[in-house]
């Protein structure tokens, strides 16, 4: 099970970034290149703490990442300045789905799912987290088909739960090596990597 890292306080800074395996190929005696599309690209994301009150926010912050080491850590994936709004309880809308794009359903009706809004899918207890790529409005029933990037890691079971209203990041950590700094009444701010694993 994932670690869950605090939500409070607040990240000072956020740095999230696309990690794409695929490639372009240029031939060598020219000629137009091609784009060679790999599975398994995934999110990332740096992250700042502010300045830490040791007591006891510090101490809860340390000891998070402590045990985050040798397993995965879990955290809000931040949207400044989007409103989600009530999306309703979206989950996926049958098995068997690849590709980049996802059937959900249980959506309010006439939701707006927004281009460049995020979400998390729980498959098997991990969270993958997607973006959005077009915009789309839920039908009266609750169903939208949603391009997405990148594409479908892991095949969703029929039901697997769409975190819109709080999309998470679960993955593996990494940037804490150099460890944390006291300086008078406080910690100085904690550097960290979340990277999906898959």
């Amino acid at each position: 099970m994932a670690i869950a890292l605090p939500t409070t306080p607040n990240l000072k800074s956020a740095t999230p970034r696309p990690m794409d395996f695929g490639t372009w190929q240029t031939p060598d005696g020219g000629g137009p290149a091609q784009r060679l599309e790999r599975g398994g690209s995934r999110f990332a994301m740096d992250a700042v703490t502010p300045g830490l009150k040791p007591e006891p926010d510090s101490r809860i912050w340390v000891s998070r990442l402590l045990q985050g080491i040798s397993g995965l850590v879990i955290m809000p994936f931040p949207q400044p300045g989007i409103v989600i709004g009530n999306p309703g309880s979206p989950v996926v809308d049958g098995a068997g789905q690849a590709g980049q794009t996802i059937s959900v359903r249980g959506f309010a009706a006439g939701y707006t799912i927004r281009e460049g809004q995020f979400f998390s899918v729980i498959i098997a207890g991990r969270r993958y987290l997607y973006a959005v790529v077009a915009d789309r409005i839920a039908d009266a029933s609750g169903r939208a088909l949603l391009p997405l990037w990148p594409a479908l890691r892991v095949s969703p079971g029929n039901g697997a739960i769409c975190e819109f209203a709080a999309p998470m990041i679960e993955g593996a950590l990494s940037g804490n090596e150099k460890g944390w700094t006291h300086v008078i009444a406080r910690t100085q701010g904690l550097n960290f990597t979340i990277t999906e694993v898959e």
